[in-house]
């Protein structure tokens, strides 16, 4: 069984996802490195998931992270973090749902929003209106999140170890219900 974390750019699943993937002895899987990975071999360039999205748009990465995802059919004790965006898709969800015990990762908008524009703007972001667009893709975002049928951790005033404890936990429960 694995593991999906999903949520917001900046909620903590890939920190989270690695941590517990260690701590459980998990793999370990970034759905944005399996997608520069098959970029690479598809186009013989080597680009940022970012990088591959502010050159040829969202549609174009969304299809290219719908592959990545079915590249997974096979995984097995793994803990797997997918893009905020990789969720949007039903067909998507539909799929994790069936390779997977999806754990939504809930962190405060003003949390969000400080550590994406602490980085790189992401790429999907109007480069001249980045407050409008944060704020346009959390309201659009939020009531899909919310709506998908998911272990739901809010991070919101709560330590690193007590979100450890909760994942590692949870998929301890979600072992022993499937009988692993």
């Amino acid at each position: 069984m694995n593991l999906i974390l999903f949520g917001f750019k900046k909620c903590g699943k890939t920190y989270y996802g690695i941590k517990v993937a260690r701590r459980m002895h998990m793999q370990f899987i970034d759905i944005d490195n399996v997608i520069e990975e098959q970029y690479c071999k598809t186009y013989h360039e080597t680009l940022l998931s970012r990088d591959i999205m502010k050159r040829h748009g969202e549609a174009f990465f969304r299809e290219l992270e719908t592959k990545a995802l079915a590249t997974l059919s096979h995984i097995k004790n793994a803990v797997i973090a997918v893009g905020g965006g990789s969720v949007l898709l039903p067909q998507n969800v539909n799929f994790l749902e069936q390779i997977g015990s999806l754990v939504y990762l809930k962190a405060p908008k003003e949390v969000l929003k400080k550590r994406i524009f602490t980085g790189d703007l992401p790429a999907y972001f109007d480069q001249q209106h980045p407050v409008a667009s944060f704020e346009k893709m959390y309201e659009e975002r939020k009531p899909i999140y919310e709506s998908i049928p998911a272990f739901c951790i809010d991070t919101e005033n709560k330590r690193e170890d007590q979100i450890l404890t909760m994942l590692c936990e949870y998929m301890d429960s979600v072992r022993a219900s499937y009988g692993e």
